[in-house]
């Protein structure tokens, strides 16, 4: 009997100079906030990372760590001379960003193809 792997929590696709990672989880807690640094800082190795895209498309909750991460990460990709865009955003998830103002301080886009063209 053989099991199918579980899909890892933050999965990583490269497209040109951008580096999209995935979050394969319903809320953004710990586990995967430690994971998606990590995925982040050894994009901080490739010199031809330009834009860093974090999809959101499955996450259904975010807390205010994972909140002040998302604007730590956002804060060390600017000093990279890397641009920062969350994408696929939900409903709630999106009015987490607009109740706490984050919504102007951090690029949205509304799925990933919208944050590669612009």
């Amino acid at each position: 009997m053989s099991e199918t792997p579980s899909p890892r929590i933050v999965s990583v696709e490269r497209r040109e100079s951008a580096v999209i990672a995935t979050i394969n989880a319903k809320m953004l807690d710990d586990k995967e906030l430690k994971e998606l640094s990590t995925v982040v800082d050894q994009s901080a190795n490739d010199a031809g990372v330009s834009l860093f895209i974090v999809d959101l498309a499955r996450v259904q909750i975010v807390p205010s760590l994972g909140l002040g991460l998302l604007l730590r990460i956002s804060q060390k990709c600017t000093t990279r001379n890397q641009r920062f865009v969350l994408a696929g955003l939900s409903a709630g998830v999106r009015q987490t960003f607009t109740i706490t103002k984050l919504d102007r301080i951090l690029k949205l886009a509304d799925n990933v193809d919208a944050a590669l063209q612009g």
